[in-house]
């Protein structure tokens, strides 16, 4: 059986969010599971550990050192959990419920090393999404490989670093799941994030800046259909067997 292993980055107040959504995802999924608290609050860090997971500190600025922090975290600690795959979630996401623990032992059988989850924004409540210029729906990595040869180092940014290292990026193909983020449904959580962003990030280096600007806007609702979109994404060429890459370069 594959060994797969969680982890993710949980910084203060995710308890009172949608961090036990996402600690449910790692218990139905994986192995094992390990958390970065990144000045992570009591009660966030008690709820990680009421699940069995062990919870790691780094309290460098996440807005300047996310990179390094993301590389150290799974160079010193993810690995020592001897993974062959591993999960990355955010602490507000989930997968699609039809994406189960058999489903991802299959996608380990294929030739591919790395999958990428299409990430619907829920927008308003959780019967709607975005799908604007800058808040859309997007391919990301969220299911890879162990590969430590090819490099631990996360891309050197200090936001928007992805969650996983580059040659799962630059491997990767596609799931037919979906990934749900809830960290941009309600408005006041977009107005936090616009708030960091602005102080991280004030000239828009690492992000288009639609995507900044449209945080702190009020965007056309769009209803989500899980159903129809899993039909989609199954029919979808993106999706379909292929003839993976075999080269990565350091």
């Amino acid at each position: 059986m594959t060994r797969i292993i969680g982890w993710g980055i949980c910084g203060a107040g995710e308890s009172e969010r949608y961090l036990e959504r996402t600690l449910k995802e790692f218990q139905r999924l994986t192995d094992d599971t390990i958390i970065c608290g990144n000045n992570i609050d009591e009660k966030s860090r008690e709820m990680i550990e009421s699940y069995g997971y062990k919870v790691i500190d780094d309290n460098r600025t996440w807005g300047e050192l996310q990179y390094a922090i993301k590389t150290d975290f799974l160079t010193n600690h993810v690995s020592k959990l001897k993974p062959d795959y591993l999960i990355s979630l955010d602490m507000d996401e989930t997968f699609a419920p039809e994406f189960t623990r058999e489903e991802a032992e299959k996608l380990t059988t294929t030739e591919e090393i790395a999958f990428n989850f299409l990430v619907v924004n829920l927008y308003g409540d959780e019967q709607h999404f975005a799908h604007s210029t800058g808040i859309q729906r997007f391919w990301n990595i969220r299911f890879y490989k162990y590969l430590p040869e090819y490099g631990l180092q996360f891309q050197r940014k200090a936001l928007h670093c992805g969650l996983a290292p580059p040659y799962a990026y630059a491997l990767g193909w596609h799931a037919p799941y979906y990934v749900l983020h809830y960290g941009l449904m309600l408005k006041e959580d977009r107005e936090r994030k616009s708030e960091r962003y602005r102080k991280y990030d004030p000239n828009k280096r690492y992000k288009g800046g639609t995507y900044y600007d449209e945080l702190t806007q009020e965007l056309p609702m769009r209803k989500f259909d899980p159903e129809g979109l899993l039909r989609k994404l199954k029919e979808s060429p993106e999706c379909q067997k292929r003839k993976p890459p075999k080269k990565f370069s350091l």
